[in-house]
């Protein structure tokens, strides 16, 4: 059994959802050890997917060559890890209560001219356009910077690259309209709420971005 996955479940119900008063010294260490083992399986499950998704990626991004050996190391760590976080937030921090300002908004400063060029008299339109959440899916979107491709990158490894394209667009407007973005690195074990929050926002980004694509794919049909 993993101990750090048994550590995480005592501080999760110990701080936040609370032991049931019931339960003796030994019944609560014993669902301790049953919750973590359950867990640690999930984790190791998710960890094969997770970890042929991000290898194979890198053989896409590499002429179809194998890893050496400290590269695939690397990628098998990172698939633990992005195996490790999806798990313990469906299954564990989900359970905590929500609280309010979990996420600060990322807000970044942009040009007028990263729109292009607008027609002449700034036709309502056109306005409205260009502050238009969704115009991430339009001709009024913005390319995303450096950092932004980077965060997505790290965030989603193992995703083709026509999604990390479109959530760069969509990640660029939520900077710019100062809505929150998911943190690069998950926030240490010790702050499971927001580790759950982050999870929560990767998800709702992931499932925009997947619903356009298909939305695009069956427009192309």
């Amino acid at each position: 059994m993993n101990e750090a996955i048994q550590q995480i479940v005592e501080r999760v119900w110990t701080e936040h959802l609370g032991i049931p008063p019931e339960w003796s010294p030994e019944q609560t260490q014993t669902y301790f050890r049953t919750e973590a083992t359950r867990l640690e399986e999930r984790i190791s499950q998710l960890q094969i997917d997770t970890q042929q998704s991000v290898i194979g990626r890198w053989r896409e991004a590499h002429e179809g060559r194998d890893p050496d050996y400290l590269t695939q190391v690397g990628l098998i760590n990172s698939a633990r890890e992005q195996a490790e976080e999806i798990v313990l937030a469906q299954e564990l921090y989900e359970q905590i209560p929500e609280e309010e300002d979990l996420l600060e908004p990322a807000r970044g400063e942009w040009d007028e001219a990263n729109w292009g060029h607008l027609p002449e008299g700034g036709e309502a339109w056109a306005v409205a356009a260009r502050t238009n959440p969704d115009r991430w899916k339009t001709v009024f979107r913005s390319d995303p910077t450096e950092d932004v491709e980077a965060a997505i990158e790290a965030v989603w490894p193992q995703e083709s690259l026509s999604f990390q394209v479109s959530m760069g667009l969509l990640w660029q407007a939520r900077v710019e309209d100062g809505n929150p973005v998911p943190a690069v690195a998950a926030p240490p074990r010790t702050q499971p709420r927001a580790r759950r929050a982050r999870a929560a926002l990767i998800e709702t980004m992931h499932r925009d971005v997947q619903a356009y694509l298909a939305q695009q794919a069956t427009a192309g049909r």
